[in-house]
């Protein structure tokens, strides 16, 4: 019999922090803060990560 997949909390962290960083950043930049294309391609980048990491905690439902 194998093991239950448990859940990771790391990736509940990281994709919280992803995506409130990636947020911020993207918020800021429509509020008028001056940031290159480099910079808002960055912040795509930090929230596509945030919302891989919350799938695949997500994903792994331990059974009830």
């Amino acid at each position: 019999m194998s093991a239950a997949p448990r859940r990771n909390y790391f990736n509940l962290f990281l994709g919280i922090a992803f995506l409130g960083y990636g947020g911020y950043r993207l918020f800021s930049f429509f509020n008028g803060a001056p940031y290159t294309t480099f910079r808002i391609i960055i912040a795509l980048g930090f929230i596509i990560l945030g919302a891989f990491d919350l799938y695949k905690f997500y994903k792994n439902k331990p059974p009830i």
